[in-house]
């Protein structure tokens, strides 16, 4: 076969294959053979399950995007999303969700954002408050009153079971001296 044979039986074959595509039959095949389907992320609706835990303090995440994280937080009750949840070994009557969860671990449960005043107990995981004197309480306060001092500013009288977190100020001692 020659050349010029060669690239008329092609091109006819070609012609043959884009004539059966068009074809409605074939049309209506494709339409059934889902394997055949290439679906976008954007086609899909289904909803992110929900996080294990309502807030973390102590989140461990991988570095992968999306992170996949595990919540360390020592709770009174784990919270109704969380699959396994099992007493602490360091404190029995508390409980800690080992749920792992692909994505932001969320919100922090403390009752402010950053503390340069904190006293604590010394007990392990410490009791701890923040006597800040701040303009806003954070959102996760619950008892926030007008400061003792100022009453334009605002105490958060929370007392909170863990370390208090990050200081606001550089210079702050979060130590509560």
């Amino acid at each position: 076969m020659t050349n010029m044979g060669r690239l008329s039986a092609t091109s006819i074959l070609l012609l043959l294959s884009l004539l059966a595509a068009g074809s409605p039959s074939c049309a209506a095949a494709a339409d059934n053979d889902v394997g055949s389907t290439i679906r976008l992320p954007s086609d899909t609706t289904q909803a992110a399950p929900a996080r294990p835990w309502e807030c973390c303090n102590f989140a461990l995440c991988t570095k992968s995007n999306p992170p996949i994280c595990h919540c360390e937080d020592e709770v009174e009750q784990c919270a109704p999303t969380c699959k396994s949840c099992e007493p602490s070994t360091s404190d029995p009557p508390r409980f800690v969700c080992n749920d792992q969860y692909i994505g932001d671990p969320g919100p922090i449960c403390r009752p402010w954002d950053c503390c340069d005043s904190a006293p604590c107990t010394k007990s392990i995981p410490p009791m701890c408050r923040c006597t800040d004197e701040v303009e806003k309480c954070a959102a996760t306060c619950k008892s926030c009153v007008p400061a003792a001092s100022d009453p334009s500013l605002r105490v958060c009288k929370d007392i909170y079971r863990g370390y208090p977190g990050p200081r606001c100020t550089v210079d702050g001692n979060n130590c509560g001296n």
